[in-house]
């Protein structure tokens, strides 16, 4: 039997913390090991933590080193790190999943059955649904993309990519990174999970503008980073001249990247033919 390891960072989640945990506790297919890591809350949510793991002899919780001004990206990778540094048992996939989902209790069960199946399986996740209306719709993000809230990684994956990045786009690069090492990447669409805070934080000029300095982070080209800030501002509703602006002032000053020039160039193809399918299609 695959042996799965959670990771679940948290920022004051009191609302949702407890929810999401019991909801892990609720599958079908036990996990081996959970760890709740703390990123410097400052409401109730480390009590509800310490007092799942009281109850529960698999939740280990992991306080915050020390508060730190909002990350995105950076902050929420480093909590993980933390949590992945104190894993004490063998696993066989690794999940980072967010303390603010709600789980099917066969989540665990279907992605099992996922990674058992294929061999080259390196990244799974279900899809996120948020409630409008009394009713749980999929979010307005590509439900192709192995989302951040949602990852799990196996073993052999994992360590191709050298673990997570700790930078804003980091839940795209994995992903990437993994289909550049030849891994597979699966998205189940009939897995929703209920996510009850929609995704992302405030884009004011200024996040966006660090979103377009990821787009080149990433080596899209001059071109495919025009498209991926202009398809980012309407599906995230974000500020278009901020993101342009940051796409195209890293690009013009050739900043550092986060990948090497052949993991660029199979990004850009892969990109590319992705889009030339959409047409076809």
């Amino acid at each position: 039997m695959i042996s799965i390891a959670i990771i679940v960072p948290f920022f004051n989640e009191e609302t949702h913390l407890e929810n999401a945990i019991t909801s892990l506790l609720a599958q079908t297919v036990a996990f081996s090991e959970l760890i709740l890591v703390d990123d410097g809350s400052t409401d109730a949510s480390l009590s509800i933590a310490k007092s799942l793991a009281q109850k529960h002899n698999s939740i280990r919780v992991i306080p915050a080193e020390e508060k730190s001004a909002h990350q995105p990206g950076q902050k929420v990778v480093n909590a993980f790190e933390r949590g992945f540094t104190a894993l004490s048992s063998p696993w066989d996939v690794v999940c980072k999943f967010d303390a603010d989902i709600i789980f099917p209790s066969n989540y665990l069960e279907i992605m099992v059955k996922s990674f058992s199946s294929n061999t080259t399986l390196g990244m799974f996740s279900g899809v996120l649904t948020i409630e409008k209306n009394g009713v749980w719709e999929l979010e307005n993000i590509s439900t192709q993309h192995v989302r951040g809230p949602v990852k799990a990684y196996s073993k052999p994956c994992f360590s191709s990519i050298g673990g997570l990045r700790p930078a804003l786009g980091w839940d795209t690069l994995d992903e990437l990174l993994a289909l550049f090492n030849g891994f597979a990447v699966e998205v189940d669409s009939s897995l929703r999970v209920k996510h009850l805070r929609p995704t992302g934080f405030q884009y004011n000029p200024s996040a966006a503008k660090a979103k377009g300095e990821v787009f080149h982070a990433l080596g899209y080209g001059l071109f495919l980073g025009i498209l991926a800030s202009v398809k980012w501002s309407q599906k995230q509703r974000g500020n278009l001249m901020g993101v342009l602006q940051g796409f195209l002032s890293a690009w013009l000053k050739d900043k550092p990247k986060l990948v090497t020039k052949e993991e660029g160039k199979f990004i850009r193809k892969y990109r590319w033919s992705r889009i030339r399918g959409r047409f076809i299609s």
